[in-house]
Parts: structure tokens; C-alpha cells; sequence
């Protein structure tokens, strides 16, 4: 049996045994990052106001300026929660590690008005091409099929896993929700990666869980998620190099 065989079993078999122990997350994920989330947001979608402020004699009273707020406040709020959503994450801990779902917390409001304004695409494309003649498919036709593609834009579900093992080196950071774990061997990417908890209380209680279910398992708690490498199974890799 190949490498890929034996992950594809062991996935099955994670999926199969008894859940241990359940949460959900609803967030941004580490601690500040709704906030650089934000932040970003309201910098990508000010650049249009700012850089029109900045090269005409518009003012804060005039309607122009005022239909420039709308606009530039409705794009911060796409980017945040289209581009840059929330995530909600349901896990599921077993005594092989970790499966999870991951959805978009976008609302369906969201999804119904992108899905509007991809038919409205279609329909000014058909009418450019028909005033413009047959030139027009260069543009308009890219355009119609990214609408087209959009026509049916709905909110998916994604599933993702972490096997877990004595081998495992478990990173919760002290004043946060994430646990990290990673693996001494090179290409276990299947043994790496994050989870979100909600709360400092949840962290706990999944660690306890850990504990209990791999007793030799090492556990090691750090001020920021960076500091994980300092630890000697990030040291021998170099080594090993």
C-alpha cells in the first residue's frame, strides 16, 4: 500500500471513531486579526475617496462627496465579510486527531445579491454586443462567463483534518485561543495545523481532552504563535539540512 493509500485509510478511520470531544469557533481567527482585518478593509476601500479628495476641489457638503462615502463604506464592509470573512468551524476530537468543517460566515443576503448582479451582468453584456457588434465578445464575453459563474454562487463547506500522535508537539499560546500542533518528521503535513477555540476556558478543557487521550504527548506554552519555532524539533530540521 502507497503513501497515499495509507493517508486516504487513516483519513477514513479518523472520520469513523468515537468523537471524544466537540466545540465550535465563529471568528477571525488569533486575536488581532479581525482587527487587521478591519484595518485593511478600510484602507483598500478609503483609497478611492481619498485619492479623489486629494486631486479636485470636492467637499465634505457636496453630493459627490457624500455618494463617494457610500461607495467607499460599502466596499469596506465587502471586504471585510467577502472577501476577508469570519469563519465558523465545527471540530471534532478523536483518539487519531482532529477532523473539522469550515464555512464562510457570509451572510445569504450576501450570496443573493452577487448572484442579482451576475444576471444584470449577462444582460449588459448581451446588449453591448449587440450595439457594438461582434468586437464587443472580446471584453464583454470574459465578462459574461465570469457572470455566468457567479450565477449560481452559493456558500461551501469545507472539510479539513489533523491526525494527532504521541509524536506531537502541542503550542498554546497563553493569552489566546490557538493550539498549534506540529510533528518532529519532515512531510507530515497531515500531523500540522491550527485550531481556534472561543474561549481560554474551551482551550483548556481541549487540552485536558488531549491530555487524557495521549498521555505522553508534549504540551508547551508560548507567549506568541511565532515562538513555536524556537522550539528543538524546529532546531533539528535545520540540522538535518
Amino acid at each position: 500500500m502507497g503513501s497515499k493509500e495509507k493517508i486516504i485509510k487513516s483519513k477514513e478511520e479518523l472520520y469513523s471513531e468515537e468523537v471524544i470531544y466537540t466545540w465550535d469557533y465563529e471568528g477571525a481567527g488569533q486575536k488581532y486579526t479581525n482587527l487587521a482585518y478591519w484595518i485593511l478593509s478600510i484602507f483598500s476601500g478609503g483609497i478611492p475617496l481619498l485619492f479623489l479628495w486629494s486631486v479636485t476641489d470636492m467637499t465634505v457638503d457636496s453630493p459627490v462627496f457624500f455618494g463617494l462615502f457610500i461607495l467607499t463604506t460599502t466596499l469596506v464592509f465587502i471586504g471585510r465579510y467577502l472577501f476577508a470573512p469570519d469563519k465558523h468551524r465545527c471540530y471534532h476530537l478523536t483518539s487519531m486527531g482532529i477532523h473539522y468543517t469550515e464555512q464562510d460566515m457570509i451572510p445569504e443576503v450576501a450570496y443573493k445579491i452577487a448572484r442579482g448582479f451576475a444576471w444584470i451582468g449577462i444582460v449588459v453584456c448581451i446588449i453591448v454586443a449587440f450595439m457594438f457588434g461582434p468586437l464587443a465578445f472580446v471584453g464583454a464575453g470574459a465578462f459574461a462567463l465570469m457572470s455566468f459563474g457567479m450565477t449560481n454562487f452559493q456558500p461551501t463547506v469545507d472539510k479539513s483534518h489533523i491526525f494527532i500522535d504521541e509524536r506531537s508537539v502541542v503550542f498554546h499560546i497563553m493569552n489566546d485561543g490557538v493550539v498549534s500542533f506540529t510533528i518532529p518528521e519532515k512531510g507530515k503535513l497531515q500531523y500540522k495545523g491550527l485550531v481556534y477555540t472561543s474561549t481560554l476556558e474551551e482551550r483548556m478543557e481541549l487540552l485536558t481532552n488531549l491530555q487524557s487521550l495521549f498521555p505522553e504527548i508534549e504540551m508547551v506554552k508560548i507567549k506568541r504563535l511565532n515562538d513555536q519555532y524556537k522550539h528543538p524539533i524546529y532546531q533539528q530540521d535545520e540540522t538535518a539540512e
